[in-house]
Order: structure tokens, then C-alpha cells, then sequence
């Protein structure tokens, strides 16, 4: 399982270091944990009809980037309800937000990234169960649904990634 969250940044509309970031496990951060992620890249091409032959197709450029992360946290070990909440605050504030993905590096140590792209947050659903005696869930699925914002932003350079 792969944490999920390791910043979000600021959520004022006026600042410029939002930032959502996915990450292999880091030893020592309770973040919670994601089982799926489903990446779904679509591409547009448009029909063009031809004399006496078939239809020819034209690409038109990309089309939608879909993804859904799906995962699981226990507010009583790892995962806290809070990680809940920011994700919820950062959908209300209408904005896009730079998803990266961190993983370990075989070398010597240390993680590579890769910048995914902008996203904006489109869903987010969790069911709780197993309520404790205090209304506190023992577990807590989750999904988030992000949609690609587009790459007309100018604040995709890397000194826009904020890690805390």
C-alpha cells in the first residue's frame, strides 16, 4: 500500500505553492494509504470523408486524463481525519493543482519523481465503518477522482512542488 498525501500547500486562491503529491512510502509518515490508482488517457480524432476512398482520421490532440485513487485509512494507527478534510478544502477552492508521483530509486538511496501533471479535484467519497464508542471510525475507505486541468498554467515549474 502507497501513502497518498504528502502536501497540499497552501489553499489560499492568491498562493502559488498548492501542490497534491504521491509518494512511495516514506518511513516515519502516517499518511493515509492508496490500493489503486487508475489512470484513464483518452485521445481525440475526428472523421474526414474522402472521394471515392474511406473515411480518413485526423488527430485532434488530446482528450481527457481521468484518475481515481482509491484507498484505505485507520484513524486510530495511520491516516488521520484530517487528511480527509484538506482533501475536501482543496476541491471547494476551484483549483488546479500539480499531482506528482515520488518513488524510491534503486542507486544509492533517495526518490525520483515524476510530475503528472495539473488535476483538479473532481470527487471526493468515503464510507466509514466500524464505529468506534467515541463516532470515531476504525476504518476508512476513500476515493478521489481527479480530472487533467490542462497545461496552460504557468506555475508548473519545480519550484512550485512544496514538500512538508
Amino acid at each position: 500500500m502507497a501513502s497518498v498525501l504528502l502536501g497540499l500547500g497552501s489553499l489560499d486562491p492568491s498562493a502559488t505553492d498548492n501542490v497534491i503529491l504521491f509518494y512511495a512510502p516514506l518511513p516515519g509518515n502516517d499518511t493515509p494509504g492508496f490500493e489503486t490508482f487508475a489512470r484513464d488517457s483518452q485521445y481525440t480524432w475526428v472523421s474526414n470523408d474522402r472521394l471515392s476512398r474511406d473515411p480518413a482520421m485526423q488527430f485532434t490532440g488530446p482528450g481527457e486524463e481521468n484518475i481515481v485513487i482509491d484507498g484505505r485509512m485507520y484513524p486510530y494507527h495511520f491516516g488521520g481525519l484530517s487528511t480527509l478534510k484538506l482533501l475536501r478544502d482543496a476541491g471547494r477552492s476551484g483549483k488546479p493543482y500539480i499531482l506528482a508521483r515520488f518513488y524510491p530509486l534503486s542507486g544509492p538511496g533517495g526518490y525520483g519523481s515524476e510530475n503528472l501533471g495539473n488535476f483538479v479535484i473532481m470527487r471526493v467519497r468515503s464510507a466509514e465503518s466500524k464505529i468506534g464508542a467515541v463516532g470515531i471510525a476504525h476504518k476508512i475507505d476513500f476515493t478521489l477522482e481527479l480530472k487533467r486541468y490542462g497545461d496552460d498554467l504557468e506555475s508548473t515549474a519545480p519550484d512550485n512542488f512544496v514538500v512538508t
